[in-house]
């Protein structure tokens, strides 16, 4: 019976870097508000969408920060309700910090009025401008189609088809999430565990692992801004709209890969704010633009302080949407899958030398290294081979929770 160790192992974690800038970009404000890098006050930002899905619609609610800091501080214990115009309310509660969802689903529905307001701990009242919703949207097709991008590469490209309820046209922006599933190549059942160490003798097992750290899934949802005018055309339709193309050597696509695309229908004045968003982040790419960071507008304000500057906007919207999966095998039989995220190789630490300073050990006190598998008795090298985590242990890079939605597929 092998015996069972608990501990807890330092986590590789991936840190996405927000620069302050653009957090205050895409989050928006009332009034034209000159940006500062200096600029170190805590602003509230809103974060609000609501659509014309039946559901528990969502609020999330943060403070600007300084560079110094990782991510928004999440704003807590906040009193939100959302008014129509002939007086219903929509009150919400805090699911988790910063987070609040509206206590009974409801959807946005047409030719009527709705305010978001906002009291935070402090006393401070806020309120929105108020919006519409301003049109259905249907998603016709999400098709699947193997062909080569403008750089000849082969992949697969997810193509929209859609149309509006709008006669002359409409505004709408269109948005993915990606899900993928992770299997780590160099995964083994066992793991290495240092029992004890001394300044001559040590006790190192291999025990089982008591998590699952073979298969995961990993997810993106990229802050690309598409938006896609219909006024423009004869009808309020969209044909086979380019929403991502996924190479055949991108490792998302190695197993299995699902897409969910989202459109949303929006008035003019969110198009202006996310038109001036898109051109901001895309000059934000480049120190070679004649476009400068400056001011945005947009429809939250402060009812205790006229002059406090309020980031973030109250968007409605029509919204529909679509997921599909794909199999590497379905549309590359017989081709060699692509290579990893990441490059994986075995390497056999020596157990030689003084406590604190054998190689294999330190190695694994400092999660620098996992187990793979034994070498042959005797091997004058050491006992194990050895892989970096990422290539052994999928929680590096995904989570080995299955998401609700995944749909295995029938070959599995």
């Amino acid at each position: 019976m092998k015996t069972k160790l608990f501990f807890i192992s330092r986590r590789l974690h991936i840190k996405e870097i927000w620069i302050v800038l653009l957090v205050l970009l895409i989050q928006g404000c009332i009034t034209p508000y000159p940006v500062s890098i200096e600029d170190e006050s805590s602003h509230l930002v809103v974060h609000a969408i609501i659509t014309d899905e039946f559901k528990n619609q969502v609020v999330t609610l943060s403070r600007s920060f300084s560079f110094n800091i990782d991510e928004s501080p999440k704003e807590s214990n906040a009193v939100i309700y959302i008014e129509t115009a002939n007086g219903i309310q929509y009150p919400f509660i805090e699911s988790e910090v910063g987070t609040y969802k509206s206590q009974e689903a409801f959807r946005a529905e047409l030719d009527q009025n709705y305010t978001l307001n906002i009291q935070t701990k402090d006393g401070n009242s806020y309120v929105s401008k108020t919006k519409q919703l301003p049109s259905h949207v249907t998603i016709d097709q999400f098709d699947i189609i193997k062909k080569e991008n403008s750089e000849s590469e082969l992949g697969i490209s997810f193509e929209l088809s859609s149309h509006g309820s709008n006669f002359n046209g409409g505004y709408y922006r269109v948005g993915f999430e990606e899900t993928y599933k992770i299997v780590a190549p160099y995964w083994s059942a066992y793991d290495a565990v240092i029992f004890s160490e001394g300044r001559r003798t040590f006790d190192l097992r291999t025990i089982l692992r008591e998590t699952e750290e073979q298969t995961c899934y990993g997810f993106y949802k990229p802050s690309k801004i598409d938006i896609v005018n219909t006024t423009l055309f004869e009808k309020d339709t969209i044909a086979s709209y380019p929403v991502r193309f996924l190479k055949q050597s991108d490792p998302r696509g190695m197993h299995r890969y699902s897409i969910l695309v989202k459109q949303y229908s929006i008035d003019k004045e969110t198009l202006s704010y996310y038109e001036t968003l898109k051109n901001l982040s895309d000059a934000s790419s480049t120190v070679f633009t004649e476009s400068q960071p400056g001011q945005i507008s947009g429809n939250m304000e402060s009812v205790s302080n006229k002059n406090e500057v309020v980031l973030g906007y109250f968007e409605v919207s029509g919204v529909d949407s679509k997921r599909v999966f794909i199999d590497y095998t379905d549309f590359y039989p017989g081709e060699n899958r692509p290579p990893f995220f990441y490059s994986c190789v075995t390497v056999i630490p020596s157990v030689e030398g003084e406590m604190g300073s054998r190689p294999l050990l330190q190695a694994i006190k400092n999660d620098d290294l996992i187990y793979f598998a034994s070498t042959e008795i005797g091997n004058p090298y050491g006992p194990f081979y050895m892989v970096f985590p990422f290539c052994g242990d999928c929680t590096r890079i995904g989570s080995n929770n299955k998401p609700e939605f995944w749909e295995e597929s029938t070959e599995e």
